[in-house]
């Protein structure tokens, strides 16, 4: 283990956001943040951005995979768990007018899932249950993620 943290400053005031290592227990006076800061990239040109997404769809770490229904079959399960900051993606196809239905459980209550049709409108948001006739034909986006911690969960997927 290295005996330098890595640790990133936030802005103070007026001052940049920059991100340094330092020994344990080290302080920085303003006159080293200074010279440090001097020599980071410019950003002032760059603006915060606000998402309007769900916040489910703000993850650290995506993995997505494809449902498809076995032969004769149009439901699936699928068991998984997400860690803190994870979504799992599930894509499947279908078509406008048939009907979807969607629950998730989990042990601790914490799973939940969005639900995005093929022209990116969510259908449902944060939802442990849904159902409902989709409005067009295509691929459709089962995001899934803990409200808080890490999320083991069952999700179970129907469409006839």
């Amino acid at each position: 283990m290295s005996a330098y943290s890595r640790i990133r400053l936030l802005p103070l005031f007026s001052l940049p956001l920059i991100s340094l290592a330092i020994a344990p227990n080290q302080t920085l006076a303003l006159d080293e943040y200074n010279a440090i800061a001097a020599n980071q990239p410019d950003t002032s040109h760059l603006t915060t951005a606000t998402s309007t997404q769900p916040p489910l769809l703000l993850a650290q770490n995506v993995r997505t995979r494809r449902i498809n229904f076995a032969r004769g079959r149009s439901s699936a399960v699928v068991e998984n768990a997400v860690v803190r900051g994870e979504r799992d993606v599930y894509l499947l196809n279908a078509k406008a007018r048939q009907k979807m239905t969607v629950s998730i459980t989990s042990l601790e209550k914490n799973a939940v899932f969005d639900i995005t049709s093929p022209n990116g409108k969510t259908l449902r948001q944060e939802a442990t249950s849904w159902s409902g006739a989709l409005p067009a034909t295509g691929q459709y986006k089962i995001v899934v993620g803990g409200t808080r911690g890490n999320a083991s969960y069952k999700l179970q997927v129907g469409i006839k």
